[in-house]
């Protein structure tokens, strides 16, 4: 059954009531005490879509090459130009002062312990976002998919517009990345800072490609947030509604 938005600007949650025509997906206000008719789109189903699966392993094998590449090229360059502001435990690597064992193990425990807190860190970023532009009382949930090795965070049924879709999709890959980068760059580890940047980055994948879609058609001006993807809708009616009004008309 089409379902309606209620008024709340910018964004909407979606209601049974006010239900409309049945060309028209929903209804959602642009301002205080508009509605504008806006039609579906399309669907995106993250964890069924194996376009959209293919695609983001490719993007991810692509930043942790260049990630390895990179991580590798500024560790040899700071142990020939600037040692002292090389990762304490690579030096010993390199040959610039005795190994480290003790110290090597720490900084991969700090890698894998960093790494896997970043999964939770990305997810309250994404919740943080859907909260600031979502109506008052909205409830964030949170979850797993476990066969896609995906976690999530969800505001269910709300309607966002596609700048705020956006800078929800892309959040966690700025800030995120940025304080990543700061804080290990602060406790002089440039290199695990690179490392822990593009482990992070390559789990951004997915919502790179909602904003690649997004982007990718100047129609869509809405999208509706979903526990299994999104499901992305445009102003006006469906360009063939008055077809089917006259067919059925006439029937």
């Amino acid at each position: 059954m089409p379902r309606a938005v209620r008024a709340c600007a910018p964004c909407a949650t979606l209601t049974d009531a006010e239900v409309p025509p049945p060309h028209i997906i929903a209804q959602v206000p642009v301002r205080a005490g508009t509605l504008v008719d806006m039609r579906r789109i399309g669907d995106i189903h993250t964890f069924e879509d194996r376009a959209l699966q293919r695609w983001m392993t490719r993007a991810s094998f692509a930043v942790l090459g260049a990630t390895a590449a990179l991580s590798v090229g500024l560790m040899v360059a700071l142990g020939a130009c600037a040692p002292e502001a090389l990762d304490r435990p690579l030096a010993g690597v390199l040959g610039i002062r005795p190994m480290d064992w003790f110290g090597m193990c720490g900084w991969f425990a700090a890698f894998a312990a960093v790494t896997f807190a970043l999964l939770a860190v990305h997810e309250l970023v994404h919740a943080a976002l859907f909260k600031l532009f979502a109506p008052r009382g909205v409830h964030i949930t949170f979850g797993a998919n476990w066969k896609a090795g995906m976690l999530y965070a969800c505001a269910e049924g709300v309607v966002y517009t596609r700048r705020q879709y956006l800078v929800i999709a892309l959040g966690p890959s700025v800030a995120v990345t940025a304080a990543v980068l700061i804080g290990a760059i602060a406790a002089g580890c440039p290199v695990l800072a690179v490392g822990l940047a593009g482990v992070h980055l390559c789990g951004c994948t997915g919502d790179w490609y909602y904003v690649r879609t997004i982007l990718s058609d100047p129609a869509i001006t809405h999208c509706e947030d979903t526990t299994w993807g999104m499901r992305l809708f445009g102003a006006g009616e469906d360009p063939g509604a008055d077809d089917v009004d006259d067919r059925e008309a006439a029937a």
